[in-house]
Parts: C-alpha cells; structure tokens; sequence
C-alpha cells in the first residue's frame, strides 16, 4: 500500500519544531512491512511530497512530544486532513493519537475522516494500516478487530486499544523521510538555553507515579527499550546532522541499571542532552553521571510548590524541588522547571505567591494553564461538575469544561500567567520565536 503520514500545523510550533518521533517510528515500521511510505510535515513543508495517490493518509492529532499535553483545539488536525484530502482526493483518512483513543466518534465526527486508530500513537497506526490492508472497513480500528468482521469493532461503543508492538521489533524510524537538520528544541550552550537543531530519543515508555491531572499516552507501566536500539538512534540522528538530544523518558533515571548503562554508552560520544524527571529521582541519584554522559539541562515537574497539598496524588515538596534543582546547578546541569497554574486548592496560586516563589527558583521554567483533559482521572472527576453532570461528548464541550473551571477558580490565572511570563527566568524570554 501507499502510505503517508501527515503531522499538523499548531500554535505549539512558536518556540520549537521538534522531531515527530512516534510518526517517524510507524513510517519505519509500515516501510519494512513492505508499504511505500512518505512523510509530510507540514510544520515545516508547504507542499506535499511528489508521490503518487496514496491508498490512506495516516493524520497525528498529537504526536509524541505534544502527547502528554495534548491541546484540546482539534481545529489544526482538521485543517491538516483537510489540507490532505485536497492533495489526495481518493485516500482514506485515518487518524491517530490521543483524541480519538479518548473521543473516537466525537474526533472522527469533528476531523471528517474515514478512521480512527485507537492506542498508543505508532502502534496503532501499524495495526490499522495491517487491518486496511485485509479490507477492514469499520471507522473505528481498534484491538477488538481480531478478524476483518468483527461485530464489536463495528457495533460496540467501548474500544479496546491495539495492544503495542514489542519496543524490540521496531524498525528504526524512518529519518530519511523527514526534514532532520530542521527540528529544534532547546539547547543549551555555556549554561544558557536557546533553541537550536536537537534530535528526540524515546529509552523508556511510561510512567509509574499516579498524578491525576497527568495524560500518560504510553500508559503507566515502564518499558525499556533496547540501549543498543536508543544509541543507534542517536547515532542515525547524529548522522543526520542532530548533535543534541532531547530525551523524551516521562522520568529519566527511574530505573537505575538502566540508565546506568544508557548513561555510560553515551559517555565520549560529543552528544548534547536534554531530559525529564522528578524532583525525588534526582535526589536518590548521582546526577554527576549524567552530567558526565553529556546531559546538560534537565526538566522537572515542579507544578507547584504547594502541589503537595492539592490532592492531585503528586507529593513533592517544596523543599524537594528547591534541592533538586541546586543539585542539579551544583552538577553543571541547567535546571528547568514546568509551572501548572490552576490545580484544585492549590495554596500558592489561590493565595498569589506562585509568582514569587518562581521569581527566586534558580532555573529556568515553562508554564502551562491546566487543562482537564480526557484520559486523566482529574477530567473525570471535574468534568461532571461542568457540563451538566455528565461528561461531554464533543470537543467543544470538553473545551467548554475547561473555559468553567478556569471562571470558577478563586483566582485570576490570566493575570498570573502574565506575571510569570514577565519573569527574567521565564524560558520564553530566553529564547527567540521560530522565524
């Protein structure tokens, strides 16, 4: 079959434009199934790829960095299929990603589109093109489809996700089809953050902590992949002209021979890196290792220093992060921190003294407004109490929902999130806006 695989355009592409690591995992995989696959990203090309009509064209409504904050506006991914259709007038449209895992009809109503794949983003698009290829026809694809007529793929409300494909049977992503030497995200030089050519590695899937307010799209059980796998990755990266690294582990560090030996590998390699984890796991480990292995910033999930007393089942103290973050200075890492503005009861944005307290945090830090969204136990427990008792059936009301909470909360979180982008450390004002 011809395939390709399109990833919108979005508001997100401001700062950075980083690489579509899960896309390009499924165009490696559907390729060395035998399909003739091209990629278009049209983030960075206006124009489609000069191939002939595909048979499906397989549309990101998230793809992997955008996944765990997935945005609630479909209204891009529409855009994108529609942009597709136009090109490829006689290709199904199949969409994969977290809206339709969570909404299925509700996203395949609002995109327009033939299909939707439900599950995690790569494995679902190869399963879904598996079952095309055998004449399946139902709209939604799902785990359930264990033969080309199955009546509850057809006829059932509730779905089953493809089950994922085993990390060690997937082919290398499919560099080749992307625009590589173009994908950025921040680096730093001489401690100081700025955006600039970085490459996405995946070492890990999933992650173990229980915080209600988080999307997990790679579920909460930790899967390794093969380190032999991640460093060739890297090095076909490299070779693409990508000397930095951008490692997308919900929680670098976690399991500790792991990356002891991801660590070790990388050491000598000249490779620039960037990750993510929790304020507790720097304080159990020897982030000199990571320095040493070329990690020269390192994000955590700070929220909020009072996130401790917000019930949202993430303890982590303010004193917590305060040392995590010295830890990670003291090492030569550059320390980040994400800021969510507007958890329940959360003390220090009700009571006006989140600002201040980013104000003296030393690191840089992001912020986000939260969002409820579905796939988390906080949509499910807020959503109700906003639209009518009931949780919502379209994407409009799910952004309605969030548009109530954030009127309802006992403060102004415009004006805080105003505050805070005033900041000397706020990470935008260190960074300059693509183009």
């Amino acid at each position: 079959m011809r395939i390709c695989l399109v990833i919108p355009s979005n508001r997100f592409d401001q700062y950075f434009i980083q690489v579509p690591l899960d896309v390009l995992l499924a165009a490696g995989q559907l390729r060395a199934e035998g399909h003739s696959v091209t990629v278009w990203d049209q983030r960075l090309q206006d124009s489609a790829p000069a191939v002939d009509q595909p048979d499906i064209v397989v549309v990101s409504s998230a793809i992997a960095d955008r996944a765990q904050c997935y945005p609630l506006d479909i209204g891009p991914v529409r855009a994108a299929a529609d942009r597709a259709r136009q090109v490829f007038p006689t290709a199904r449209t199949l969409v994969i990603g977290p809206h339709g895992t969570h909404l299925p009809e509700a996203t395949r109503s609002a995109l327009a589109v033939d299909h939707i794949a439900i599950g995690e983003a790569d494995s679902a698009a190869v399963h879904a093109v598996r079952c095309l290829d055998r004449g399946v026809t139902a709209p939604i694809l799902s785990g359930d489809l264990a033969t080309v007529a199955s009546p509850l793929a057809i006829m059932g409300d509730r779905f089953t996700p493809f089950p994922n494909l085993p990390l060690d049977d997937w082919a290398l992503p499919a560099y080749d089809l992307a625009p590589m030497d173009r994908y950025t995200s921040e680096v730093v030089v001489d401690g100081l953050p700025q955006p600039g050519p970085c490459g996405m590695v995946l070492a890990a899937r999933g992650c173990t902590y229980g915080c209600t307010f988080c999307h997990l799209p790679f579920g909460t059980r930790m899967r390794t992949g093969p380190v032999d796998r991640v460093i060739a990755e890297i090095e076909a990266q490299r070779a693409a002209g990508l000397e930095f690294q951008f490692f997308l582990d919900y929680v670098f560090g976690i399991n500790k021979p792991f990356y002891s030996e991801i660590c070790d590998r990388m050491k000598g390699r000249g490779i620039g890196w960037v990750g993510q984890t929790r304020a507790e796991i720097v304080l159990k480990t020897d982030v000199r290792e990571w320095a040493a292995a070329g990690c020269q910033g390192m994000w955590l999930g700070a929220e909020s220093p009072s996130v401790a007393g917000t019930d949202v089942h993430k303890r982590v103290t303010e004193k917590q992060i305060q040392e995590a973050v010295v830890k990670l200075r003291d090492a030569g890492i550059t320390p980040f921190a994400f800021v969510l503005l507007g958890l329940p009861n959360d003390d220090a944005c009700i009571s006006d003294w989140l600002v201040d307290w980013a104000s003296g945090i030393p690191a840089w830090f992001g912020i986000n407004q939260l969002f409820l969204r579905p796939g988390t136990t906080l949509y499910d427990q807020h959503a109700p109490l906003y639209n009518s008792g009931v949780l919502p059936t379209t994407w409009d009301q799910v952004q309605q929902v969030t548009e109530r909470y954030r009127e309802a909360y006992p403060a102004d979180l415009d004006d805080q999130e105003r505050r805070l982008t005033a900041l000397p450390n706020y990470l935008g004002n260190a960074i300059t806006p693509v183009g």
